[in-house]
């Protein structure tokens, strides 16, 4: 299976940072790396989809409630859209 995204552990700042296009065979793959990276944090974690494509707000939302559940401590970081207000 080929996927177009990518994803960069930074231990210094405790962030994965997922990049590239997103389609539905790389979402399978999301669990895992999250997974993968909060075991090697002290128990805070930052996903950074800041430079990813193709991220259907449905998936934010379940990752975000993964992560609630799951991932104490975890912020996911979302890029702004494009013509919507800043917050």
């Amino acid at each position: 299976m080929d996927t177009a995204f990518a994803s960069h552990y930074d231990p210094g700042t405790s962030t994965l940072e997922l990049t590239g296009t997103f389609d539905r065979d790389a979402w399978a793959l999301v669990h895992e790396e999250v997974e993968r990276a909060f075991r090697r944090t002290a128990c805070r974690l930052t996903i950074d989809l800041t430079r990813a494509s193709g991220v259907p707000a449905h998936f934010v939302g379940h990752l975000v409630h993964l992560c609630n559940c799951c991932y104490p401590g975890t912020i996911v970081h979302v890029a702004a859209q494009r013509g919507a207000p800043a917050a």
